[in-house]
């Protein structure tokens, strides 16, 4: 899933110009035209890059201050756009990384965008970070026992989910079991950050030499697996809308993939950012911890480097904590050529890293 940016500006032509960029470096984007929505967002969205374009002085130094006292935000890159050099040793003091300067050119931003990427994926890299679905035990002081559902992992952290809203800085302690292994890990932390959808990020404080070890284990065999890139051609046989039967058999050709969408409810524009992990002509699956109830209308956006594609369907299964299930509202032969080529265009730009390409 590409990392997530937030644009605060109101210059049209600004905007134009760094919605472009954003796209061809592979960065999702918020945009918001006030310093109310902006400070809303990184209160309840965690984003790997802020670009603030702000002609008053007083709101860019503002959100900049905040920005970097935001559990949740606090480590964001933050591109300032700047009129002229006088406030460069300002913006630089209040934790500003890249700067730009007004009139935006197309290839400047670029520039910068690029280099801000290379920031954020050797960050990853440095942060060896793994997704995991697994059930988990948390107790804090305003918790005993709760359930919670882990998102990803860490030597360092871990990010989870828990229907239970929790006091900010809390002391966690937790219980759970990683796929594939038998001993449970036990160990405490500190809450870091959490949203509106009650995901929260937990700092590691206390953890025993066993549970380093199982850790270790896990991350070291989860992070050594190769990802396959398959180069695939969807039938075109007009199919059933999307089943799951109780022998997990299908009636139509599923193809596993990775795409980043914007997934909409019916009637609300704010969007779920969610992976796609499997498609065929008839429907799609929805990477969500939070999935919406069986029968809700649907939006998916997907976009690529090159393209933007745009469906309408239902959700059809629902897997509480982990996804859902997607049936396409109609079935031309429009759709299908877009879901062909969308899937193509992403697995080629898989293949460009140097991966195997399996057929099946």
């Amino acid at each position: 899933m590409p990392a997530l940016a937030l644009v605060f500006s109101s210059d049209g032509n600004a905007l134009r110009v760094l919605r472009d960029a954003l796209l061809e470096a592979d960065l999702a984007a918020d945009y918001c035209r006030d310093a109310a929505s902006t400070i809303g967002n990184l209160s309840t969205e965690k984003y790997a890059a802020v670009i603030m374009d702000a002609p008053d002085v007083r709101e860019r130094d503002g959100i900049l201050r905040q920005l970097r006292c935001m559990p949740l935000n606090k480590d964001a890159l933050a591109i300032v756009v700047l009129g002229t050099q006088t406030h460069a040793a300002k913006v630089f003091s209040l934790g500003a990384n890249f700067l730009l300067y007004r009139p935006l050119s197309a290839e400047r931003v670029r520039s910068s965008l690029r280099a801000a990427v290379r920031l954020i994926h050797r960050d990853k890299r440095r942060n060896r970070r793994a997704t995991v679905h697994a059930a988990a035990n948390l107790s804090c002081p305003a918790a005993e026992s709760a359930a919670a559902t882990l998102l990803d992992l860490s030597e360092e952290g871990l990010s989870l989910q828990c229907d239970q809203p929790l006091p900010p800085q809390s002391k966690i302690y937790l219980r759970f079991t990683l796929p594939g292994q038998t001993k449970s890990i036990q160990l405490s932390g500190e809450m870091m950050w959490q949203d509106s959808r009650r995901r929260m990020g937990i700092r590691f404080v206390d953890v025993p030499q066993s549970a380093q070890r199982l850790l270790k284990e896990w991350l070291d065999f989860k992070l050594s697996m190769p990802q396959s890139k398959v180069r695939i051609e969807l039938p075109k046989s007009h199919g059933a809308r999307l089943q799951q039967l109780a022998s997990d058999r299908r009636t139509e050709s599923r193809h596993t993939c990775r795409l980043s969408a914007d997934v909409y409810e019916a009637g609300n524009r704010v969007p779920y950012r969610c992976t796609v992990t499997d498609i065929s002509a008839g429907g799609f699956y929805v990477e969500m911890t939070a999935p919406l109830p069986i029968g809700t209308a649907v939006e998916v956006v997907v976009r690529t480097k090159e393209l933007k594609f745009s469906w309408v369907g239902t959700v059809q299964k629902v897997d509480r904590g982990f996804g859902m299930g997607v049936a396409f509202a109609t079935q031309t032969a429009v759709q299908r050529a877009q879901v062909q080529e969308v899937i193509k265009v992403a697995f080629r730009d898989r293949e460009a890293e140097g991966d195997p390409i399996l057929r099946f």
